[in-house]
């Protein structure tokens, strides 16, 4: 079964990459929506490998961000601090890398390719609540560059709070982006007589997004309880 798992690992990566690829893929050959349009390599957009770059970056956040949950609830040490500090100093170099790739793909998206198409940044955000530049400096600045810099440098990835920290705004950043991608997408006006349109979710549609959050939690819950997800656990909790 060890041997066997190399296989599945590998087919499990295989088809992860491909599905965050593709998410991107869809969005960036969407000519009718120059708001996510983007040219490519070969056939594949620019947005393909952004997608799959920013999973693999915030990736590690997220795991880490599941994992100190888990501490907090069970009251117990689950990871070595250098276990720790190697994970985040990772995800803190990819992410380095990822958000120049996307300040690049943004310029040249805002001075080449948007222009191209016959259309001005402006056209893209608006002052109200839910579509401003105020999500563009977000996720780049607060939830791309500081948590890039927090987790590079050791002294403040090293440190608990600023490690936390830094993986918190990670997380929301790679979220803001998968939300910027889908739905301000398909919000923002392409044709002179529309205009921005607002719309909220009912009950149903909220519910149907919390169900597989809450099936995630379970899982964990049950991989936490008879798995041996964390080896280091009994270790790290030895009583006298």
């Amino acid at each position: 079964m060890h041997g066997v798992m190399a296989v599945f690992a590998a087919t499990g990566a295989f088809l992860s990459f491909f599905h965050q690829g593709s998410l991107g893929g869809v969005a960036g050959v969407l000519y009718g929506r120059p708001f996510a349009f983007r040219e490519g390599l070969l056939v594949w957009p620019w947005t393909f490998f952004l997608f799959t770059w920013s999973a693999a970056a915030f990736g590690p956040c997220f795991t880490l961000l599941v994992t100190k949950i888990t501490e907090g609830i069970s009251g117990k040490k689950l990871l070595k601090d250098n276990v720790v500090n190697l994970l985040a100093k990772i995800a803190g170099w990819m992410i380095f890398t990822y958000i120049i790739a996307k300040i690049i793909d943004t310029l040249y998206w805002t001075l080449v390719t948007a222009p191209g198409l016959g259309f001005d940044i402006s056209h893209f955000y608006t002052d109200n609540a839910f579509y401003g530049y105020w999500i563009l400096i977000t996720e780049v600045v607060l939830c791309g560059i500081v948590p890039a810099f927090l987790l590079i440098r050791k002294s403040t990835r090293e440190n608990s709070t600023t490690r936390l920290i830094a993986i918190i705004l990670g997380v929301i950043g790679v979220c803001l982006n998968r939300w910027v991608m889908v739905l301000q997408v398909m919000a923002v006006p392409i044709m002179s007589f529309d205009n921005w349109a607002l719309y909220y979710p009912s009950w149903q549609e909220v519910a149907t997004t919390i169900l597989p959050i809450a099936y995630g939690i379970i899982f964990i819950a049950l991989a936490y309880r008879y798995l041996p997800v964390f080896p280091q656990e009994k270790e790290l909790n030895v009583t006298e």
